[in-house]
Parts: structure tokens; C-alpha cells; sequence
């Protein structure tokens, strides 16, 4: 039997690296955080592998039990932003960052 027969379909994974900026970069203290992601990866995605890796981003960061963003925060990729776009797909070699979103004034 082949791969495809005896395990079904091969997920492409790969390992993405994620700068972090203001309060996560202090919750993790370090400026980066590298996690496994599939090609294709959602923003959801993105936030439940930081789940996994930060578990103190529940709550000031993440909205607690869920794979969303709280308000004040979001990723900045390849150099647009974006908070809660279901459309948006990761692929590897994509420059992502976390980051509070500052007011003016």
C-alpha cells in the first residue's frame, strides 16, 4: 500500500515565525515565537498554535476559550494588517507579527 491508502492525505506543515510587539512580547519575554503551522493556515489557525505556545495570551491577548484576538490587538502580514479576515491564508515564507494596535491622540 502507498501513503495515501494507509494514512490518508499529507498535510504540508511548516514552522512559521511570529514577532511579537508591546504587552505579548512581555507576557512571553521574547521577541519571537516560532510555531508549526499547515500550508494554508488561517489567522485561527495562527492564534490557537500561539495558544499551545503562550497560554498567558488567553485573555489580554487572545479572547479567552476562543481562537480570536481581543480588540487591541492585531497581526500584521506582510506588511498589511489584519484582526479577524477569514480569507486570509498563511503560506511559509510569510513575515507575521503580533502587535497592539496604538491610538492616537
Amino acid at each position: 500500500m502507498t501513503w495515501p491508502e494507509t494514512c490518508g492525505p499529507r498535510i504540508a506543515m511548516f514552522k512559521c515565525i511570529i514577532g511579537l510587539y508591546g504587552l505579548p512580547r512581555g507576557i512571553f519575554d521574547g521577541h519571537q515565537v516560532e510555531v508549526e503551522l499547515k500550508d494554508e493556515a488561517s489567522l485561527a489557525d495562527i492564534i490557537a498554535a500561539l495558544r499551545r505556545e503562550i497560554p498567558k495570551l488567553e485573555g489580554p491577548v487572545i479572547r479567552a476559550g476562543e481562537d480570536k484576538l481581543t480588540d487591541h490587538y492585531a497581526f500584521n502580514i506582510n506588511g498589511r494588517f489584519y484582526m479577524d479576515d477569514k480569507e486570509i491564508r498563511i503560506r511559509s515564507g510569510d513575515k507575521v507579527a503580533l502587535l497592539a494596535l496604538a491610538a492616537g491622540g
